[in-house]
C-alpha cells in the first residue's frame, strides 16, 4: 500500500492548480480571438477622402426661390447613404450646371437636392417664372400692336397706351387759356405707361423654342408688379395698347418727357400763328382768331 507524504500530496495539487489556470488562459485567448475574428469580418466604412459629393441646399431655402450658386453647395457623402435621386458630382463640375429651375417645395440646409424639387414646364410653368412679389397679367393685342409677331417668351417691352381725350373750356375763360389748350391737344395723347416688361407668354405658348417660326398672338402675359398690373388693368379700358420691344440687355429708363398728343405731333399749328403775329404786326391786321382746316374739322385758334 503506497502512501502518499504531505509534500507529495501538496505538489500533486499545486499542478493542478496550474493546469486548470492555463486552460483558463486558453479559453480566455480563444474568445478574444473569436470575438475579434466575428467582429473584424465587416468591410471597413470608406475614408472621407473617398466619398462622393453629393448636392445640398446650402441654406435653409423656400419653396418658390429660383435657384443661384449661392443656394447650393457640393458635401461629401458616403455611398452607404446614396439614395435614389441623389445628385452627384461629377468632376468639377459647378452647382449651377447640376441643377437650376424654381423650387417646388422646401430645403433644410445640409438637405440632399433632388431634380423632382424643381417645378416642371408643365402645368405651373408660368407661375414658377414669377418672381417673388410679380404677378401675371394677361392683355389681347392685334398683329401691330406687338411687333407683328416678333415678341416672344422672355422678350422685354414698354408699354404704350394710346387714349381719346378732350377738354373743355368755358366761354368765360380767357382767350390765352383757350389758345393754350388748343395747341396742347385736340383729342387724342399717347403715353408710355410701363418701361421694361418681361413677356411670359404668348396665348398658351411659354417657352420660345428655336425652331419656332414667327407667330403672331391674340393675348400677351406680362409679369408686373401689383401696382403695375392695376395699371394696365385701366388702360385696358381707357384706349390701345402697343408694345415696343426692347433690345437685348437695353434696361435703361426711358427720358422723362412731357406727354405726347395728336396737337403736339405736329408743329403746322404754331407755325401758322407764328406768321399770323408777323402779319399782324407788319400790316396792322387785328383779328381776334384764326381758323385751322384740317380735311373736315375746322379749329379756330384765339389770338391776342
Amino acid at each position: 500500500m503506497n502512501v502518499s507524504s504531505p509534500k507529495t500530496g501538496s505538489k500533486i495539487m499545486n499542478k493542478n492548480i496550474l493546469i486548470v489556470l492555463g486552460g483558463a488562459v486558453l479559453a480566455a485567448v480563444l474568445v478574444a480571438v473569436l470575438v475579434q475574428v466575428t467582429l473584424g469580418g465587416k468591410k471597413p466604412t470608406k475614408a472621407p477622402d473617398s466619398a462622393v459629393e453629393v448636392l445640398v441646399a446650402a441654406k435653409d431655402l423656400k419653396k418658390g426661390v429660383d435657384l443661384k450658386a449661392e443656394h447650393m453647395a457640393w458635401k461629401k457623402w458616403s455611398d452607404d447613404a446614396l439614395f435614389r435621386g441623389a445628385i452627384i458630382r461629377k468632376g468639377d463640375q459647378k452647382t449651377t450646371k447640376a441643377l437650376k429651375g424654381r423650387l417646388d417645395r422646401s430645403f433644410s440646409e445640409g438637405e440632399a437636392l433632388v431634380k423632382k424639387s424643381i417645378f416642371k414646364s408643365k402645368g405651373n410653368y408660368v407661375a414658377a417664372k414669377l418672381k417673388e412679389g410679380e404677378r401675371a397679367i394677361s392683355i389681347k393685342l392685334k398683329a401691330e400692336d406687338m411687333v407683328a409677331g416678333f415678341i416672344s417668351p422672355g422678350s422685354y417691352v414698354d408699354v404704350i397706351l394710346t387714349y381719346s381725350h378732350r377738354v373743355t373750356v368755358d366761354r368765360e375763360e380767357q382767350s390765352n387759356i383757350k389758345e393754350m389748350m388748343a395747341l396742347n391737344i385736340d383729342r387724342i395723347a399717347v403715353e408710355t405707361i410701363l418701361e421694361n416688361i418681361r413677356i411670359l407668354a404668348i396665348d398658351q405658348r411659354a417657352e420660345n423654342k428655336s425652331d419656332d417660326k414667327v407667330k403672331i398672338g391674340k393675348t400677351v402675359t406680362l409679369a408686373v408688379s401689383i401696382r403695375d398690373a392695376e395699371a394696365l388693368a385701366i388702360a385696358s379700358e381707357m384706349g390701345s395698347l402697343t408694345l415696343a420691344l426692347r433690345g437685348v440687355g437695353d434696361d435703361a429708363a426711358n427720358k422723362v418727357v412731357e406727354t405726347l398728343t395728336d396737337a403736339r405731333l405736329i408743329s403746322v399749328d404754331d407755325e401758322i400763328r407764328e406768321k399770323y403775329m408777323e402779319l399782324k404786326k407788319d400790316s396792322g391786321v387785328n383779328l381776334n382768331s384764326v381758323k385751322i382746316y384740317s380735311g373736315a374739322q375746322v379749329q379756330t385758334i384765339p389770338v391776342r
